[in-house]
């Protein structure tokens, strides 16, 4: 039997699953690093042994020099396909997988895939609706836009982070300011250097996730859920809850309706794509896309509320492009098997995390399917203000709807001293 190779650059978040489903295909994979380093945000979950090889480049290298690198280290080999594991990895898949003649959303697009006020000017380029904006790095011309435009109330944001990393809502030209000076200067998550902020006008309405699978060019909607966010002090909003919609609700058509053209403006014609968008009284427009799976989520939650999930699709589409372009043609709208609540949750307490003590009580409740993304024994709790600050995420999955919001209400009654056991314990 002829070996059937690909490669995903940057396995790591949500990304790091992908050698499992791959496997199940008889497809080996190559990991290859977009950076000598692993962003420290990931580190504890890669585990070397699941790729049958792993290519590292120099730290001294340039970007240019990176892609050559694994150009020559991978030239010659018989390769399925190449990907992004997660958003640091997206460029260098374009770049590889365009140059070795394999399915691709080439390079042409490939910084406003990743550069957050490109992807709204690609948008605007193709009549497709996105939000005002400005770049700078200077804070009083934020302060001067913000003016003209006359917004009450701006976002602004880095460039090409992610998990909702240093958003902040301003309305006075000192909240301008604290974020301008918090933003500019600073290595990301992801490693990147920050050297401008994005300010954007506040879109007010309803937010959702929207994930998508696309092959050559024809774009498969597999989920949409709300996403309902609660105000922190000092930073943005953060989530506190996605609940899994019907597929055959007409929101989820009217999404389609508008992220099919915007993926399309951004020549996303093959892969996972996770986006979110706001609906407001002008309709809907995108807040943020990547060219990737969706992070931080649980496969075993989605599978039992969707059949499948964003990863095993992703694999599906890679690993058999008939099957699965046959599979998702004859199936239309995705069927809901049944309701799904994530469930973010929010600390306003510090300390080191010593055990989860109140585990066993959220596995106890009717609807509990999984738990990710717990703060691990040792390392600190701190007040959450964003997605890498949350402290853990719950998944309820039933048929019943009394049954989940019954689970919800015990859940959010439970005080985040009693779910983690704490030293050092503070409360903000």
């Amino acid at each position: 039997m002829k070996e059937r190779n690909c490669v995903i650059v940057d396995a790591y978040s949500t990304g790091r699953y992908l050698p499992e489903e791959f496997k199940r295909y008889g497809i080996r994979t190559v990991h290859a690093m977009s950076n000598a380093r692993i962003p420290p945000i990931f580190q504890s979950h890669f585990n070397v042994d699941i790729y049958d090889e792993v290519i590292r480049p120099d730290e001294r290298m340039t970007k240019e020099e990176i892609v050559e690198f694994h150009l020559q280290a991978l030239q010659g080999r018989e390769l399925e396909f190449i990907i992004a594991g997660c958003e640091s990895g997206v460029q260098l898949a374009d770049s590889l997988s365009e140059r070795l003649g394999l399915p691709s959303n080439g390079t042409a697009l490939s910084a406003a895939r990743r550069d957050k006020s490109r992807l709204a000017d690609a948008l605007t380029s193709a009549g497709v609706r996105s939000i005002r904006q400005v770049v700078s790095d200077d804070a009083e011309d934020v302060i001067n836009w913000m003016r003209q435009q006359r917004y009450d109330e701006i976002v602004i944001k880095p460039l090409n982070s992610a998990g909702t990393e240093d958003v902040f809502f301003c309305a006075t030209d000192a909240d301008v300011r604290r974020a301008v000076h918090v933003i500019v200067g600073k290595a990301n998550c992801l490693g990147a250097m920050n050297r401008f902020v994005l300010g954007q006008e506040k879109i007010n309405g309803k937010q959702y996730t929207v994930n998508a699978v696309s092959i050559n060019g024809e774009t498969f909607i597999t989920e949409v859920w709300t996403y309902d966010t609660v105000a922190i002090k000092g930073a943005a909003s953060v989530c506190a809850l996605e609940q899994l919609l019907g597929g055959e609700e007409p929101v989820v058509q009217e999404l389609s309706d508008y992220l099919v053209p915007a993926l399309r403006a951004l020549e996303i014609v093959n892969g996972p794509a996770h986006a979110e968008i706001i609906i407001d009284h002008k309709g809907p427009v995108l807040v943020d896309l990547g060219a990737r799976l969706q992070g931080t989520m649980s496969a075993k939650a989605r599978t039992m509320a969707l059949g499948h999930n964003h990863i095993t699709l992703t694999a599906w589409r890679y690993a058999d492009p008939i099957g699965f372009t046959e599979y998702m043609r004859r199936r239309g709208p995705y069927t809901r098997l049944a309701h799904a609540w994530c469930v973010s949750l929010i600390s306003n307490m510090d300390g080191v995390v010593g055990g989860y003590p109140g585990l066993d009580a959220i596995r106890k409740l009717p609807s509990f399917t999984d738990s990710i993304a717990f703060v691990p024994i040792g390392q600190n709790l701190v007040p959450t203000t964003d997605l890498a600050s949350t402290p853990g995420i719950v998944y309820l999955v039933s048929k019943n709807l009394t049954e989940l919001d019954e689970d919800y209400r015990k859940l959010r009654a439970m005080r985040m001293d009693e779910v983690f056991g704490l030293t050092a314990q503070g409360q903000k």
